[in-house]
This record gives C-alpha cells, sequence and structure tokens, in this order.
C-alpha cells in the first residue's frame, strides 16, 4: 500500500516523494524518505511525531513474534517527545491494527501487556532497570534520542529537522525472540545516526 504525501511547492521534494509511492520500494524505507523529505520544505513538513510514528509502524510491520496476536500492542512512554501520534494508534501496512495505551515509566508502571515499548528520553540507570524488566520477553523496544544504543533499546532513533534514521541493537533483537526482517536490520545497519 503506497504512503499518501501532501504535494511540495520543490521540485527536489517532488522527485523524492515519487519515491514514496513507488510499488517496489519496502514500506521502511519509503516511510523514511518521505518523513526527510516532508521534513525540508517548512510550509509542508509534518510534525515530527507523524514522521516517528511512520517509521515505528513500518518498524512494527517488519517484526514477527513468537505468539502473534491479531491486534499489537504498543506502549507510549508519556515522556517521550515524539509519540503523540503513536498514541493514536493505527493500522499497519499488512492491515494488522496497532491498539496503543500511554504509559508512564516514570511512576513505574510496569510494561506488562505490551507487544513493543516507545521510550523517551532516559538516564543509562532507567534504560537498564527497564532492560532488566524486559530480559526473556519478547517486547520489541523503541527508542528516541539513545544515541549509543547498547542498553536494551532494539532500534533506536534520531530525529534531526524531520529526518528519522534509526540504529539498530542485533544483540537486543536477538535475546527478545523477536524476528526483524533481515533487509531492516541491514537498512538499521547503514543509516545509523550520528550524535
Amino acid at each position: 500500500m503506497p504512503l499518501q504525501t501532501a504535494t511540495a511547492p520543490a521540485s527536489s521534494n517532488r522527485r523524492r516523494k515519487r519515491l514514496c509511492v513507488v510499488r517496489f520500494l519496502p514500506a521502511l524505507l519509503a516511510a523514511i524518505l518521505c518523513a526527510q523529505s516532508q521534513g525540508t520544505a517548512a510550509d509542508t513538513a509534518p510534525p515530527r511525531s507523524e514522521a516517528v510514528a511512520r517509521v515505528v509502524f513500518s518498524l512494527l510491520g517488519y517484526a514477527r513474534w513468537p505468539s502473534e496476536r491479531e491486534v499489537l500492542r504498543l506502549c507510549v512512554d508519556g515522556s517521550a517527545r515524539y509519540g503523540a501520534k503513536l498514541a493514536e494508534g493505527g493500522v499497519l501496512a499488512t492491515g494488522r491494527a496497532v491498539q496503543s495505551r500511554r504509559i508512564d515509566l516514570q511512576d513505574g508502571v510496569s510494561t506488562t501487556g505490551c507487544d513493543s515499548v516507545y521510550l523517551g528520553p532516559m538516564t543509562d540507570a532507567r534504560r537498564k532497570k527497564m532492560s532488566t524488566e524486559l530480559i526473556g520477553r519478547p517486547v520489541l523496544v523503541i527508542t528516541e534520542e539513545d544515541y549509543e544504543c547498547e542498553i536494551g533499546s532494539m532500534f533506536c532513533l534520531n530525529v534531526v529537522d524531520g529526518h528519522v534514521s534509526f540504529r539498530v541493537n542485533l544483540d537486543a533483537v536477538a535475546r527478545s525472540g523477536i524476528h526483524i526482517h533481515p533487509a531492516v536490520l541491514q537498512l538499521g545497519r547503514r543509516r545509523g545516526p550520528s550524535p
């Protein structure tokens, strides 16, 4: 299913946006290209939370859990800077529904009942605590502003001027029991953010 984008006045933006509707591009790559091209035109730039949601939903679409559910449960940390659009839930390109709920990790709320967690910025100590809580559980962890991407997070987003890129923590993915399409893992290794 092609992504729909708003029209942009600059010809270079139109060229990039045409890439978003080409059917043979993987949905994840298309989501990243759309987020980047839309972020360059000030009058048509979507809020960053929309660009992040496109990338996160694409990542979720390329993940397979050991026990699949009809509805994917996404928990969004209340401190996340770009979680507003994710908190609305939605539907993946595969047609699978995503049910979102906000959680407040600052108050020690558990991630029980979450298939995926979207985390905001946090200290290394909190990140280690979260990682310990998730050991042995198939929960896909996506964080923002975790530039090292070494403690518990599987995908670490970098959002700069509407551009969304990510890094992959292969060790965390392997420990989770969740299967991620190999092309996505390669994309994350090539397009990793720089601090």
